[in-house]
């Protein structure tokens, strides 16, 4: 196994396996074997309130392992946020800067170090590499543990086809009623799913899971199926700590399998804490050249 080089598309692959992590953490949640069932309005509710709250976020030390299937590599990172402003992710290896990335709700940004360029652009670069809708609110929701869907429906919608059911010991949203799944996956696949997107004006289809502890109504692990591309992201949340009495997750295992990937990441964090008032320190040097 080599080492890798961080280009482009893995530094953005990685900020987002970034945005679903936390701060230092020693307490696993436990799970539950008989759950009492509840709708999903509900379970979408309880989550909702029991999401982790604050006005700025800075987490010093990120430990991160990133690996492909040919390549592997570590390096640390650091994240600052103001809740519903900017979230803003330093990368670094052996002290050395690589990468700076920037999103704000209208905007995307990212220096490279290493090769002496930037990218400047709205979301639809990190749409195209995930092959969902993502925003800043979609961005922010999983970085306070919130929850989420990958469809952005113009008529506030998004959650309803939503079901709910206990897997396992834990709650779980599906974004599609296990019928209409079932009669998907039956003969005729491709012509019922073709129907399916051109009904929601979407090009891919993409069944989208979140399992929710019982207890404390977090989110420990997303999964986002992309059927049409033959795509899944598969996040799994562990080790949480109170924080500011609140919890928060603290590892993150990410698996990313693609036919043309199969990428792993874990997230250990460090030096977590609350600040009213983060700073931006975002800046492009004069002589970077802009890139695609």
């Amino acid at each position: 196994m080599k080492k890798s080089v961080i280009n482009i598309q893995t530094l953005f692959v990685i900020f987002i396996a970034l945005l679903f992590a936390s701060c230092k953490a020693s307490k696993t949640i436990t799970t539950y074997d008989k759950l009492r069932p509840i709708s999903a309005n509900r379970l979408i509710k309880n989550v909702e309130e029991n999401a982790f709250e604050y006005e700025g976020l800075d987490i010093k030390r990120i430990a991160c392992v990133y690996e492909s299937s040919d390549s592997k590599t570590s390096f640390r990172a650091s994240l600052s946020s103001g809740n519903g402003q900017f979230i803003q992710v330093s990368i670094s290896k052996l002290n050395l800067p690589v990468a700076r990335i920037l999103l704000t709700p209208d905007s995307v940004k990212m220096v490279n170090y290493l090769q002496k360029n930037y990218f400047e652009g709205d979301y639809s670069y990190i749409e195209d590499l995930l092959g969902a809708a993502v925003d800043f609110q979609v961005v922010q929701s999983i970085l306070t543990n919130d929850v989420f869907s990958y469809r952005q429906d113009e008529k506030d919608k998004d959650f309803k086809e939503f079901v709910s059911y206990a897997d396992s010991g834990l709650y779980v949203l599906q974004s599609l009623k296990n019928r209409k799944l079932a009669k998907i996956n039956r003969k005729g696949k491709d012509e019922k799913i073709d129907r399916y997107l051109k009904k929601l004006d979407e090009e891919s289809f993409i069944v989208q899971y979140l399992y929710i502890d019982p207890k404390t109504y977090k989110v420990r692990k997303i999964v986002m199926d992309d059927v049409t591309e033959g795509r899944k992201l598969t996040v799994n949340f562990d080790e949480f700590e109170i924080v500011g009495k609140q919890l928060y997750p603290g590892n993150i295992d990410l698996h990313f399998l693609s036919p043309e990937n199969n990428l792993k990441m874990k997230i250990r964090l460090s030096k977590f804490s609350l600040d009213s008032n983060p700073d931006i320190s975002f800046k492009i040097p004069d002589k970077y050249k802009k890139t695609h």
